[in-house]
Parts: C-alpha cells; sequence; structure tokens
C-alpha cells in the first residue's frame, strides 16, 4: 500500500500493476493501473511506462459556477485554463475512447506554444457528487490509446466513504488475489 497523506491517492498493488484509490466526501474514485512497468513518482503522478505519464487530481464543483453538467464543465474549465497560459487550443471529445459509462468523458487536449512546440494529453473525466475525479494521460498519441481505454474500462465510482477500514478490506482482497 501506498500514500502520502489521508487525502491523498492509495495505490494497492495487485497482480497485474497497481489499484488506485482516491476518496473524497462520501465517495471514492477507482482505477487500475496495468502492468508492472508502472512507476509510482508520488501519490498524483504515475509513470505508465516509458515517456507516459498520468496525473490524478479532484476538481470541486466550487470552480465550474453551479453548472449542472460537471463532465462538461470540468473539461471547459481545463480549456480555458490553458487558453490563458497558451498561444493556441485544441479540444476534442473522444467518444471512441469512453465506452459505455455515461458518467466519464474523454476529452483530447492540445496545447502549443508561441514557438509551435505541443504539448497533448487526455483528460479522463468521472462525475461525482461534489465535483470531478480526473485522470489526465501524456502524451495523446494513437499509441496511448489501448492504454487509456484500460483506464478508462476501470474508472468508477463507489458511492462509500474511502475509510481506514474500507482500505484495509481492500487491501486485504488485493493480497488475496496476488
Amino acid at each position: 500500500m501506498w500514500a502520502e497523506s489521508a487525502t491523498d491517492p492509495i495505490y494497492l498493488k495487485v497482480a497485474d500493476g497497481w489499484k488506485g484509490l482516491y476518496g473524497h466526501g462520501n465517495e471514492y474514485a477507482e482505477f487500475h493501473v496495468k502492468g508492472n512497468d508502472a512507476q509510482l513518482q508520488d501519490a498524483y503522478h504515475v509513470l505508465l511506462r516509458n515517456n507516459v505519464g498520468m496525473m490524478v487530481s479532484f476538481v470541486d464543483k466550487k470552480e465550474f459556477h453551479d453548472q449542472k453538467d460537471l463532465l462538461s464543465a470540468h473539461a471547459q474549465w481545463e480549456i480555458n485554463y490553458w487558453h490563458e497560459h497558451a498561444s493556441r487550443v485544441e479540444s476534442n471529445i473522444r467518444q471512441d475512447l469512453m465506452g459505455s459509462n455515461q458518467g466519464l468523458k474523454v476529452t483530447e487536449i492540445k496545447v502549443y506554444n508561441d514557438k509551435g512546440a505541443q504539448m497533448s494529453s487526455y483528460l479522463i473525466g468521472l462525475a461525482a457528487n461534489d465535483g470531478v475525479f480526473v485522470l489526465s494521460v501524456s502524451p495523446a498519441k494513437k499509441e496511448v490509446d489501448p492504454l487509456v481505454k484500460e483506464l478508462v474500462s476501470s474508472f468508477k465510482l463507489v458511492n462509500q466513504k474511502l475509510d481506514p477500514e474500507r482500505v484495509k478490506n481492500l487491501a486485504s482482497e488485493a493480497k488475496a488475489h496476488n
């Protein structure tokens, strides 16, 4: 088990990688980072494989000024941020990566500076009661798509508080399957 503080994401070692748990209020997000090449950098950053990173975050719905569609509001919030810090921003909703989960949205964002250099990422947003859990995977490239689909298929909201007892039970389950 790995975490830095009680409010940080928690990672449980499983046979084929890591199970990530990130609690907020009376619910938590769960996701599976497959592959033994994945390296935890800190509670919020994972090196998924060579040159592919992921950041884990939660954005409170207060940031979205009472908008009802939290997933669209979150994507627009991110795009607005990058418009303030980049020369050009492109975004594209990636239906092909989303699967059937209606509570989830994948947005590809490309950001350019004034010299034409590009940074790209996939924002995987999962709607929660108080905001949006986010997995941000970079770079956004065709060869990363299968990895994103894998993350998307495992990214789910659990309507239960992630308290120490729950973490202990999940850790025991993970050990039993290793």
